[in-house]
Formats: C-alpha cells, sequence, structure tokens
C-alpha cells in the first residue's frame, strides 16, 4: 500500500512539473497553432520634464521668494539683536540690528536632509565661503551695507527686497519739526509758472539727500552753451549728476527704534522691506542702446549710483548748475509725495519741468528740446544725446513731441 501511494505521488508530481515547463498554446481551437511568444517586459517610462517633471533644486542659492520661506514672519528666521553686532560696525556707532544670517536652527527643521548630505552639503555654500566642517567664514552680510555693497557677493546676487519709503509722510514729520535755527524745513507747492519760485533753504530734502560731487571745483557747462547748437555725440556728464540716497538702518532706527518713536518699529522688517520689482535686462543686453559703461566712465562707483544711471531716462543734468541751483527740489520733482522706489513709473520727472521760465523749452525761439525733436524727426537716425544715455536712439515720445509743440506730426 506505501508503494502505491509513494508511485502515485511521484506521476503526480511528474505531471505537474511538465504542464509548467510545456510552451502555453495560444488559444485557439485550430489543431498545430503556433505557441505564442514570451512577452518582453516594457521598458519604464521616462518622465517628461515638459510635463510637470519636478525641477531640480539648486541648494546654493537661497531666496526669500520660496512659498515655505513666505509663510513664517521674519523673526522666525532673523533674531534681533545678531551676535557680532558690535564688532561689525565702530564701537561708537554700533547698535543693536541684525548683521549676520541666521544661525542652523532656522533651517534645521526644513533642510535637514541637505545638511546631512555628505562631507560638504551643497546648502552650506548660502552663507559659507568655504564648505567645510573646519572653516566657519561667511559670506558678507548685506547690513551693514557699507561693508556688502562692493563685495563680489553684491555683484553676483543684487537685492531681493526694495525699501518702501513713503515720501509723504515723512515730509508731515519734517515739515512739525521746531525750528532751531539749524533745520526748519518748508515744502512748497509745485508749480509750472513762468517764473521759477525763490529756493526756501534750508530744504527737507538736503536731509537726506545731498549732491554728488566727482570733480568739486571744475566748471560745469552752463545751460545756455549746451543750448547752442544740438549734440552729436554723447557729452561727458556735468558734475552734480546725481543725489546721495540714505541707505542702512543707521539712517532710520533714530526715529524708527523698537523702544517707541515712528512706526514701523525697527523689529518689522516687513514694515520697509518689500519684494524688489522684477529686475529687468539692461538696454544694453536687451538689444536697446543703454550704454552700461557710462558709469564708469564719468567716475560714479557705487552699485546704486550705477543702477539709477541705467534706469534714469534723461541723465545729463546738473544739480550744482547756476541756473539749476537756486530752484527748490519741488520745482522738477513734483510727484515727491507719490514716490516710489518699488515702483519705477514715480521716479520720472516730467519734461514740462524742463520749460519752466522758457529754460530748455520754447517752439518760438527753438530751445535745445525743440532742436533735438525737429533734428530726429528730418533724420531717424539722430541721437538725441543732449540729455540721454540710454534713450538716445528711439523714437521721440509723445511727451516731448507735445512740449514742443508738435504734437501728432
Amino acid at each position: 500500500m506505501k508503494h502505491r501511494k509513494l508511485s502515485l505521488a511521484l506521476v503526480t508530481f511528474a505531471a505537474a512539473a511538465a504542464f509548467f515547463s510545456w510552451p502555453r498554446l495560444a488559444p485557439s481551437s485550430a489543431a498545430g497553432a503556433a505557441p505564442e511568444p514570451q512577452r518582453r517586459r516594457a521598458a519604464p517610462q521616462r518622465r517628461n520634464p515638459a510635463r510637470g517633471a519636478r525641477p531640480r533644486v539648486d541648494y546654493t542659492r537661497f531666496t526669500h521668494s520660496t512659498a515655505a520661506h513666505r509663510k513664517d514672519s521674519c523673526d522666525s528666521c532673523h533674531k534681533s539683536p545678531s551676535d557680532n553686532w558690535l564688532r561689525v560696525r565702530p564701537r561708537e556707532a554700533a547698535f543693536p540690528d541684525i548683521t549676520d544670517f541666521p544661525e542652523h536652527e532656522s533651517c534645521l527643521g526644513c533642510h535637514r536632509q541637505q545638511f546631512f548630505q555628505g562631507a560638504r552639503p551643497a546648502i552650506c555654500a548660502v552663507c559659507h565661503t568655504v564648505v567645510s566642517p573646519r572653516a566657519g567664514d561667511r559670506h558678507p552680510f548685506a547690513n551693514p551695507p557699507e561693508q556688502f555693497v562692493g563685495s563680489a557677493r553684491a555683484k553676483a546676487r543684487p537685492g531681493e527686497f526694495a525699501v518702501h519709503f513713503p515720501h509723504d509722510l515723512h515730509q508731515d514729520v519734517m515739515a512739525r519739526t521746531p525750528a532751531d535755527g539749524a533745520f526748519a524745513p518748508r515744502f512748497v507747492r509745485a508749480s509750472f509758472a513762468q517764473d521759477a519760485p525763490k529756493k526756501a533753504k534750508p530744504d527737507g530734502c538736503s536731509i537726506c539727500h545731498q549732491t554728488v560731487l566727482l570733480r568739486a571745483g571744475q566748471p560745469t557747462p552752463t545751460p545756455a552753451a549746451a543750448d547752442a547748437q544740438p549734440a552729436a555725440a554723447p557729452t561727458p556728464p556735468p558734475d552734480g549728476l546725481l543725489k546721495t540716497t540714505p541707505t542702512g538702518h543707521a539712517s532710520c532706527f533714530n526715529c524708527h527704534w523698537q523702544d517707541g518713536g515712528e512706526k514701523p518699529y525697527s523689529n518689522d522688517c516687513a514694515g520697509c522691506h518689500r519684494p524688489a520689482p522684477q529686475a529687468k535686462e539692461p538696454a544694453a543686453r536687451a538689444g536697446g542702446d543703454g550704454d552700461a559703461q557710462f558709469a564708469a566712465r564719468a567716475g560714479f562707483a557705487d552699485p546704486l549710483h550705477v543702477r539709477k544711471l541705467m534706469r534714469r531716462d534723461s541723465a545729463l543734468f546738473s544739480h550744482e548748475v547756476g541756473s539749476h541751483k537756486p530752484l527748490d527740489c519741488t520745482y522738477c520733482h513734483v510727484n515727491i509725495t507719490s514716490l516710489s522706489v518699488v515702483d519705477e513709473r514715480t521716479l520720472k520727472v516730467p519734461i514740462l519741468t524742463c520749460g519752466g521760465s522758457g529754460c530748455h523749452i520754447d517752439p518760438r525761439t527753438k530751445k535745445w528740446l525743440d532742436q533735438e525733436v525737429a533734428q530726429k524727426a528730418s533724420d531717424p537716425n539722430f541721437r538725441c544725446v543732449k540729455c540721454h544715455v540710454n534713450l538716445g536712439t528711439q523714437k521721440a515720445p509723445q511727451s516731448h513731441l507735445a512740449a514742443a509743440g508738435v504734437a501728432g506730426k
């Protein structure tokens, strides 16, 4: 009986083995049908980057525009004051301030994996000059600006923020400052009247904006000399072309300190710092006629001045020339209360201000604007270089045509 059961088991095992090893027949009733070929495993499909593939993150660059970086308040990363605030400025000028990058704790909550990825994690390059466990040197921090502005870091990575400075509110503050003989700001109403108003000194604007003189003592060409004939080539910029602009917390914290004073307080970063407008490509690179080297030839090295010159439509203007110097700032800058560095369109000076008292616009006597517009109308290749640095080859805008009395022609 045992022998019989063993034989039956062997036969069953052999039949099963033959069934699984025999080629499968196609599902056909026809005799002698060819066996179905074995199917190859399909190759895995590669994700098309154009169809929503997640881009590779460059952890060597930090940006505040990342959604995860915007969800919390500024003080969730930036602790005030930084440990080094007494060392970054001379002791007599030092004050509690944010003067260094955030500490590691502000990053580890989200980026622990990147921090411990290899011996030299790429994310360390955001702050550190050398990615090494034995090197602690850091890139210069954006504050204080006088130490940062000339660094390679500043040139490689433009600032992500612009300062929201409401001129209208500050005008009111300066206007109510008591007169003490040294400072008594007074603002006058702007006008296009033919007779220029007398300058009220001292004026409130000069508290923050001083004339930049690169060639002090050298004569500045007078407007009359410039009006003699249309220019055929770019002329050297006159001295007194630009004004200084306060930068850094030192110029603000006297009034906006966190223990009192004017709001926003110094610990309210978002009260002043706003996302900078999208940087536009300089005209020289975009195919226009912007002169990216103009600032260097003129002697301006401050990156803030360079940006001003690349942005300004009319640059060949001197604040120090005889007929300009006595004028109030508001005689030309008629929209001071609406100026916003976040919106560069508000920074332009209207062309009509150049025609006050018949100085540079007069269709009857053909001042320089009238001459340039006429030249441009007769010769499209003519370059308007008497004032312009960046827009001299472009078509005269409607505002210039209207001022010269040739609108619609």
